[in-house]
């Protein structure tokens, strides 16, 4: 007897995160002592990921493209795979205000701690007739399956280790070819640059824009991290976290009318679908960083 098909969805793209930085504490708004701040009238770092555009979090001049994207969607049969073109180039997205959890060392060691709430939402970008998305997947996964209503204080080391990342890894040649960077540093040289140039026009025709005091803030960064090249502002682009796990628990919700999916999905809380993915090359001054991986979803047996 064979086993049921697989959709597999490969996404990528870069996402934001307002992200505090040690020493200063998890829940630190504006940044004080670390390497990451809000500046001018920013909104606050919330610690919240992005993987799309939105208003609490825009994205800053010059930095990458904000945006996660289905790269390939393959149903696995027995005669080959099966692309699912309607899912090519679908938004894929985390839901809920999802956070990377360690709380200063205080839930995880830096490099293991897990996404919570891990809440993912799959939507076409091609729709119907009636304006409604071809198709959508969306599945919220609880961090205990056993224990659902537990935060991620109150649960277990094991299921916090299970969810985790699996520490930082330093992996510029994964960087480099999912991103195009490879010289970090001359990377923040040109940044400054285009900084510097921004300011110079800005300070001559809006000198009191509070714009101008997140360039300033931005520059002296930039500033910082040039002088000293072994800082982590520059070393920190180079490292990725890698997470995998099984997602169980939580009931799927899945829209395909047409049944452009060839196929019905496994949808209930005991359906083990799978998701593997990096986070890395983190741009400490567009608070983004990239991110790349897969999501394997299991077809009814009859399908």
């Amino acid at each position: 007897m064979t086993s049921p098909p697989n959709l597999i969805l490969e996404f990528s793209g870069w996402c934001m995160i307002r992200q505090p930085t040690d020493p200063d504490p998890y829940d630190e708004r504006r940044g004080v002592s670390g390497y990451t701040f809000a500046f001018g009238d920013e909104p606050d770092l919330n610690r919240v990921i992005y993987f799309h555009e939105s208003p609490a979090s825009p994205p800053r001049s010059h930095g990458p493209p904000i945006g996660v994207w289905v790269t390939s969607a393959t149903k696995t049969t027995p005669n080959g795979p099966q692309a699912i073109e309607a899912l090519v180039n679908a938004k894929f997205d985390l839901m809920s205000d999802p956070m990377l959890e360690n709380r200063n060392w205080t839930l995880t060691l830096p490099g293991y701690e897990p996404i919570v709430p891990f809440d993912v939402g799959i939507t076409s970008r091609s729709s119907g007739s009636d304006g409604t998305p071809l198709v959508s997947i969306r599945r919220a996964i609880p961090l205990d399956p056993k224990h659902p209503k537990l935060d991620a204080w109150q649960v277990s080391e094991d299921v916090l280790t299970t969810k985790g990342a699996t520490g930082m890894a330093f992996e510029p040649q994964t960087v480099g070819t999912a991103t195009g960077i490879w010289d970090f540093f001359q990377a923040a040289v040109d940044r400054r640059a285009a900084l510097r140039t921004d300011l110079e026009a800005l300070e001559r025709s809006k000198p009191h824009s509070p714009m101008v005091a997140q360039l300033k803030g931005r520059i002296a960064q930039l500033d910082f991290a040039i002088a000293n090249p072994n800082d982590r502002r520059i070393g920190i682009r180079q490292i990725i976290e890698r997470f995998g796990f099984d997602m169980l628990g939580g009931n799927a919700t899945i829209h395909d009318p047409t049944n452009v999916l060839a196929g019905s999905l496994q949808a209930t809380a005991e359906a083990d679908w799978r998701v593997d993915f990096w986070m890395g090359g983190w741009d400490c001054d567009a608070l983004a960083c990239y991110v790349q991986g897969a999501l394997q979803i299991p077809y009814s047996p009859a399908a």
